[in-house]
């Protein structure tokens, strides 16, 4: 098993289609299809599905990806790890992020790591699926480190790097019937609407199942993408929320109104796989995000 029929098999698998990736390894389509007939002689078992019309990967295929992917890096960062060693740290770093983010300086962090390891290809994304996906991508190994919204110890196969920590309580607009009150249970606001972010963010699971916990299905108004715009949603009356505390309150006519019991802490926290050490552009990257933190009372 060669590292480029690897190259090409982890291609087609995520392209689904021979001729793009030739394009995207800059081969001839013929040479990836031989290279993938042969990988598939050495396995003994077929990795796709080929008809005149489509691609796909077989269960023997599916099986190989993310052992395929591990084995790549593991060639990367084995070259970055000798190539440190004589020019400094170099390689690549894939860094998935909230959007919205105000606890860190992401701009000034990003800036004082390429100033220091400028050798390094630094490639940072906002998950369009929440924590959730970026979650997804650690263990696909898509993604080297992301800022998550989940507690160190619940996500087996990945490490998590704690950094803030928050408690979250409902926010009410100002004239609401609840804004004068010292806390709020549960049920008595199981007949309200909410304003959350869409299903696989951290802020959407985390209220969903303390709602569940509490044997009330919540009703949601309406999903937003960024945490950060929730509070003028709720200032407009639209409905209800339940966030750690936000910066952007801070412009808005609104109410925080504790929780009674209160819900468990909301967490901020980098993550990144157990299954494979962190690279020396990602420890570097580590070593620097507590100069970056600006503050830790709010989101």
């Amino acid at each position: 098993m060669e590292q480029r029929q690897l190259q090409f098999f982890v291609a087609v698998a995520e392209e689904l289609n021979f001729t793009r990736a030739a394009r995207r390894t800059h081969a001839v389509q013929s040479t990836v299809s031989a290279s993938i007939r042969a990988l598939e002689r050495d396995l003994g078992a077929s990795l796709f599905r080929r008809t005149t019309s489509s691609v796909a990967l077989t269960e023997a295929g599916l099986a190989l990806l993310p052992e395929a992917r591990r084995a790549l890096d593991a060639l990367d960062q084995a070259r970055a790890a000798v190539a440190g060693v004589r020019d400094g740290v170099t390689g690549s770093l894939r860094i998935g992020t909230l959007s919205g983010l105000t606890m860190i300086d992401l701009p000034a962090l990003v800036h004082d790591f390429r100033s220091r390891h400028p050798h390094v290809q630094l490639t940072l994304s906002v998950a369009a699926a929440g924590t959730d996906g970026m979650l997804a991508e650690l263990h696909a190994h898509t993604l080297d480190l992301a800022f998550v919204g989940v507690p160190a110890p619940s996500i087996p196969g990945l490490h998590v790097d704690e950094i803030a920590w928050f408690q979250p309580r409902l926010l009410v607009p100002a004239g609401h019937p609840l804004a004068g009150e010292p806390s709020v249970a549960p049920a008595a606001i199981a007949d309200q609407l909410f304003v959350d972010l869409p299903p696989g963010f951290c802020n959407r699971v985390r209220t969903d199942n303390d709602f569940r916990l509490a044997g009330i299905t919540r009703r949601i108004a309406i999903e937003v993408n960024e945490l950060s715009t929730i509070p003028r949603y709720v200032e407009s009356g639209i409905g209800l929320a339940v966030v750690p505390p936000l910066a952007a309150e801070d412009d808005t006519d609104v109410v925080p109104v504790a929780l009674d019991p209160p819900a468990e802490s909301w967490v901020l926290g980098v993550a990144r796989s157990t299954t494979v050490p962190p690279s020396r552009a990602a420890q570097a990257f580590l070593d620097l995000i507590d100069a970056h933190v600006v503050r830790r009372d709010r989101y």
